[in-house]
């Protein structure tokens, strides 16, 4: 299983917001992750339409999270970015399967899928601004035992 790049820089850039205490720019957020501006300002239009930020214009203008960073799940941007819940197709349709309702794998691929799901139900925005900052604090103490 893999994430889209949409789906890993619009994680990467709520983090940044949700770390932030003021609304940031689009170029603020770029520059920040290190995001292309024109392929962050489409993520930032598909978490605008899917209620997760809003923004607003002028002079101290830019976006900010509609909900606490505990109430966005990354499940919430999965389905937003990844447009499915199934990891295999013939979960949806069994068409695709050709051993239709009789597959044998079918039972382990479901369990697969719910550990995945949920997982991504459990981890919240917060939880991955309380890991980045864990990480920061640590490679500044590592770099500033070196110099």
């Amino acid at each position: 299983m893999q994430i889209s790049r949409s789906m890993e820089y619009a994680v990467r850039s709520l983090v940044y917001l949700a770390s932030s205490n003021k609304p940031l720019s689009l170029r603020q957020i770029a520059k920040g992750e290190n995001i292309p501006a024109p392929y962050l300002a489409k993520i930032m239009r598909v978490l605008v339409n899917g209620k997760i930020v809003n923004s607003t214009k002028g002079r101290n203008g830019g976006y900010f999270l509609l909900s606490p960073p505990q109430k966005i799940a990354l499940y919430d941007l999965y389905i937003l970015f990844e447009k499915k819940e199934k990891l295999l197709p013939c979960f949806e349709n069994a068409s695709f399967c050709p051993a239709g309702k009789n597959c044998s794998q079918k039972i382990v691929w479901f369990k697969i899928e719910k550990a995945v799901m949920d997982a991504f139900k459990k981890v919240s925005l917060k939880e991955m601004v309380n890991k980045n900052k864990l990480r920061k604090v640590k490679y500044e103490r590592s770099f500033n035992q070196i110099t």
